[in-house]
């Protein structure tokens, strides 16, 4: 990956990503690893899995960021901290520690929340606001998500809280959810579980599903929860219940600030594109994506997976990118890609209902050819009604001129106004309809 791609994909200044590379250099050099290369202008970093596992067990370095997370989460959970014993485990000076505990400062005044100074001890916590309490169960999602690649100062921190082996958690997490028909994602397995030492800390998580208490539903989930998680703390079953029945009555729970953001950067993404009808399945796919995606950029939590866009998804990236920035929001270009990719079937299926009758033009083409690819492509498009001819036909004008078309396809190129595949094949077809009719979508903005 260059240093061009890694500022856009780490939202990083380029000078900073070159003396990253020179200090993890010198790490990997202390430890006799191979060190980050540039070929072609490209940086890379060979080494074989074990090579890969112990550098993630040996590698200590923390982020700024990541000594904040670490003292911020240590502090709340246990409701007490000294700063001079957590200077020395971290190996920063006493100028870092306090810098670093001024952000947690001002955290706990913004949010309400309130510690004293215990003589000759440290910071004792005196009182945890709800938004301090919402605001820990976030860091502690980040954590999850990220656990696999986590410092081991943050692993350990994450082990001594966490009294569950995950492996053994999210296959029961996901056996209770799928009885419910709940879609899952890693965002959804590292709440819940961020959930359970929430509760373990601070006891109930208000999220509003008590009133559910007295129906079959509460106790049919709490039934299914009894199945799937014998070993579940009666606290924590309670709140899973609750959760799936707010879910399943009342959608999703979230946050309410990044929802508001959601629903902004959607309307304007659909006003953009011109969208008349937005399919519902799709403005819920959407509104997840958008959502994730808010929330991973606010929290830091970054996943970097290489992309290449075409023309098309670039165009939609530049309206995406005008819609964020109007409203001074940012997500990671990771991230932008998912929505892309939805925002693209957006614009297909808004177009794609304007199209009634297709015409297929083919050199050969004999009946048992045109109800095999009929039937094929009406499960792939219902509403389309597909005519088939050979182009003979077409050529020599034998088609009457008061048939209508809204699209001609043909594997041959006849006219200017004809769609050409290149040979007889249904998925053919279906990708260049959708083609067409994003490129319809696109040129109506």
């Amino acid at each position: 990956m260059s240093i061009d791609e890694m500022h856009l994909y780490l939202d990083i200044e380029k000078s900073g990503i070159v003396k990253s590379i020179h200090q993890i250099n010198e790490f990997l050099e202390s430890i006799n690893l191979n060190k980050i290369e540039k070929q072609n202008n490209n940086y890379q970093l060979t080494l074989e899995k074990e090579e890969w596992n112990s550098l993630y067990s040996r590698y200590s370095v923390l982020t700024f960021e990541d000594k904040v997370d670490y003292l911020y989460i240590k502090f709340v959970a246990n409701g007490f901290i000294n700063l001079e014993k957590e200077k020395e485990q971290l190996d920063v000076s006493r100028s870092t520690i306090l810098r670093c505990f001024q952000v947690i400062k001002d955290e706990f005044h913004k949010n309400g929340s309130e510690y004293e100074y215990v003589h000759g001890k440290g910071l004792k916590l005196k009182h945890v606001s709800y938004r301090e309490r919402v605001n820990f169960c976030k860091k502690l999602i980040k954590l999850f998500v990220e656990e696999e690649r986590l410092t081991s100062l943050l692993k350990g921190i994450l082990n001594d809280l966490k009294k569950f082996d995950i492996a053994v958690r999210i296959p029961q997490l996901h056996s209770i959810l799928r009885e419910f028909g709940i879609s899952t994602n890693y965002f959804i397995f590292s709440f819940l579980c961020s959930l359970e030492i929430y509760v373990e800390i601070f006891g109930n998580f208000e999220l509003g599903g008590d009133k559910y208490r007295e129906t079959e539903q509460w106790q049919k989930i709490s039934d299914v929860i009894e199945k799937h998680g014998i070993d579940f703390k009666e606290d924590y079953k309670k709140q899973i219940t609750n959760y799936i029945v707010v879910y399943l009555n009342e959608g999703e729970r979230l946050d309410t600030t990044i929802k508001k953001k959601v629903n902004i950067i959607i309307c304007e993404l659909i006003k953009k594109l011109n969208i008349k009808k937005l399919d519902e399945s799709l403005e819920k796919m959407l509104f997840q994506r958008t959502y994730i995606s808010l929330f991973k950029y606010e929290n830091n939590i970054l996943k970097i997976k290489k992309i290449t866009l075409t023309k098309e998804q670039e165009e939609i990236l530049n309206i995406l990118n005008e819609v964020l920035r109007n409203n001074s929001y940012n997500i990671y270009y990771s991230d932008k890609f998912s929505i892309i990719q939805i925002l693209m079937r957006v614009v297909i299926e808004d177009n794609l209902d304007g199209v009634k009758n297709v015409l297929l033009l083919f050199n050969e083409v004999t009946l048992s050819d045109q109800e095999v690819f009929r039937k094929k492509l009406k499960k792939i498009v219902p509403h389309i009604n597909f005519e088939m001819e050979a182009t003979y036909v077409h050529k020599r004008n034998i088609i009457p001129k008061t048939k209508k078309y809204d699209l001609t396809i043909s594997d041959e190129k006849i006219s200017k106004d004809i769609l050409v595949v290149d040979y007889f094949s249904s998925i053919k077809i279906q990708e260049l309809i959708e083609r067409r009719m994003f490129e319809i979508g696109i040129s109506k903005i």
